[in-house]
């Protein structure tokens, strides 16, 4: 009798110790949905802690174009800011605590659009200047070459802390995004006899290169966000 019970008291040992442990990591396993704002636009974030030290997050950009105005070399452009991002991350939470550090990959499609702004009455290519009506659409479009992308970033939040309600977060971080490219586009005005339309599509290709020189080298791009989510 004593050998048959053996097994039934140690499967109730066993069970007893999961349900404690249950209990006790039961708050470190609820789920956090929310939305973070930064540098990489808007984004939908969920993350789920693992215990009290370590959380999985993915998130996915849902509205990142962001129009802004640009002045390079003289240049004025409008800028729209077109980036699709979707990232998966681990977090470490050294002593359980709200501050933690931060890795992952990136899937990413940073990319820029540039168009010339006619509040300027003239273009400057390759030192040459372009008097505005003399260029009837001058486009241009940069971007990145890691299309996955490694991430190191360090934040505070108290999403963990928290058995349920709303919770905050603050990240900064770098993605890096490998090296970067431009490319441009110009159609010259009526005003523009042929040998000078060639001259203008000559200079633009030239500076066209100048700055791709530039960008051909390890490139990271910031990032900083705050973050608003409710944990269940």
């Amino acid at each position: 009798m004593k050998r048959a019970l053996t097994p039934f008291a140690l499967a109730a040992s066993v069970l007893y110790t999961n349900s404690a442990f249950s209990d006790e990591t039961k708050n470190a396993q609820q789920a956090n949905v929310g939305v973070t704002i930064g540098l990489t636009g808007t984004n939908l974030e969920i993350s789920t802690p693992l215990n009290n030290y370590v959380s999985v997050r993915g998130e996915m950009n849902i509205n990142g174009k962001v129009d802004r105005k640009l002045t390079l070399e003289n240049n004025r452009y409008d800028i729209i800011f077109n980036p699709d991002i979707k990232s998966l991350f681990v977090d470490i939470h050294p002593f359980s605590s709200a501050f933690y550090l931060t890795g992952g990959l990136i899937s990413q499609n940073i990319n820029f659009e540039l168009r010339g702004n006619p509040s300027i009455s003239a273009f400057n290519f390759n030192g040459t200047s372009y008097a505005y009506a003399n260029v009837t659409k001058f486009t241009g479009k940069a971007g990145f070459s890691n299309s996955t992308a490694p991430y190191l970033g360090l934040g505070w939040s108290n999403r963990n802390n928290v058995s349920s309600g709303v919770t905050f977060s603050f990240e900064a971080g770098l993605i890096n995004v490998g090296t970067g490219s431009v490319d441009f586009g110009v159609e010259c005005g009526s005003g523009l006899s042929s040998s000078q339309c060639w001259a203008l599509q000559s200079d633009v290709a030239a500076e066209m290169s100048t700055i791709n020189n530039d960008l051909d080298r390890k490139l990271f791009y910031p990032v900083v966000k705050l973050g608003i989510s409710y944990r269940f």
